[in-house]
């Protein structure tokens, strides 16, 4: 992704403002563990690929209702010599106070080269939780599985990662 393209996600995500009757936006940081799954022919193998880092980036979110808001996310993830932008819109769900169950979309690029036949766009359903500590602080764990395959070849390969995330967020607006 470009410079412009993250210029334009977090423009959007501040000019949603206008639209919303809560907004907050964030500062977010924290634990990211990453799990390979390659396939060849339906068989699977164990590439030892489990790297973990961590992520820094922004999110806001939306009030909706008094339990339902929007919680769009940028964030860059280092792990190893990887580097990945994320990018969510996450619904979240208050089941009791001060704490939510997290939903929805989110995608992943990769910022290093990728071998021939290689996407760098990852497409995840995620899913978890966030517990408000204090009315700035918060604390979140999610996990996303990836639906498309980095691998865009002709042979029966698939190459998928999944992600955890574990971190906290502190509400400065």
């Amino acid at each position: 992704m470009t410079t412009k393209t993250c210029s334009l996600m977090l423009f959007l995500m501040l000019s949603l403002q206008a639209f919303a009757q809560d907004f907050s936006i964030s500062a977010t940081a924290g634990y990211v563990h990453l799990n390979s799954i390659f396939k060849v022919d339906g068989e699977d193998y164990d590439l030892d690929f489990k790297n973990s880092g961590f992520f820094v980036g922004a999110q806001s979110e939306i009030d909706l209702t008094e339990t339902i808001a929007i919680q769009p996310e940028l964030l860059i993830a280092i792990s190893g010599d990887y580097k990945t932008l994320y990018f969510g819109t996450l619904g979240a769900f208050e089941v009791a106070e001060n704490f939510s169950l997290l939903a929805g979309p989110a995608i992943n690029y990769l910022l290093e080269e990728v071998a021939t036949n290689y996407s760098k766009l990852g497409v995840f359903g995620v899913f978890g939780a966030k517990y408000n500590i204090t009315e700035n602080i918060s604390a979140q764990a999610k996990y996303g599985i990836q639906l498309n395959n980095f691998y865009t070849g002709s042979a029966d390969i698939s190459s998928k990662v999944n992600y955890l995330l574990v971190g906290a967020a502190y509400k400065f607006l």
